[in-house]
């Protein structure tokens, strides 16, 4: 009796399923910064999100945890999403490397522009959903905290000299999304307009010639 050849079983390929599931988590992601956008925190619903992404609401709290997760998905999908948080993207700009003032100052008003820009359309969800819910909260003070602890950092970096002692809180107020709101919701700029006196802001502030 001959023996018959049983072909070998092929593995499951389970690429495909992960991507799709990776592109539905991205859709949600997307359609949660818009909406939290222009309605804010609290016209933002989990039930609203799941709606507009064709999903379940029991998906959305699933995947994310909560509505103050979503809304920090939503920021890191739109601002550091690609390349890590704000400390770890402000020190792959080397600064320290850099032995012009007038350079690392460029790179800085870039990054920071880079992170305000898109960002501060969702201020307004995050300052309401502090006041609302104490995870947001605390997410939010560690934000400010970061970024004043980012802006010490900085200052040393961009001096060229001796600086006021208000040097770092100008800094921080300089660079803070509320500020550049008003600029551009309030006063109409654009982010170009935005981002040439914010060079010459911190250049007076750090005493940065040129």
């Amino acid at each position: 009796m001959t023996g018959v050849s049983v072909p070998a079983r092929r593995a499951y390929d389970a690429s495909g399923r992960r991507a799709a599931a990776d592109q539905r988590r991205v859709y949600v992601t997307v359609t949660a910064a818009a909406l939290f956008a222009e309605h804010g925190w609290r016209g933002t619903t989990i039930a609203a999100v799941a709606r507009e992404a064709e999903v379940s609401p029991e998906y959305v709290t699933k995947t994310f945890g909560g509505k103050h997760a979503l809304l920090m998905a939503a920021m890191r999908s739109a601002t550091f999403g690609r390349s890590g948080s704000l400390h770890a993207t402000f020190d792959a700009l080397r600064l320290e490397d850099e032995p012009d003032p007038d350079v690392r100052l460029d790179r800085f008003v870039d990054f920071a522009c880079d992170a305000v820009v898109p960002m501060a359309p969702f201020l307004p969800a995050m300052i309401q959903g502090a006041e609302e819910d104490e995870r947001m909260r605390t997410l939010l003070d560690a934000a400010r905290r970061g970024h004043v602890e980012m802006i010490h950092r900085l200052v040393p970096l961009l001096a060229t000299g001796p600086v006021h002692p208000d040097t770092v809180d100008e800094l921080v107020v300089l660079t803070r999304g509320e500020t550049y709101l008003t600029f551009s919701a309030e006063l109409g700029w654009s982010a170009a307009r935005y981002a040439e006196w914010l060079r010459r802001a911190i250049g007076r502030a750090v005493r940065v010639t040129g």
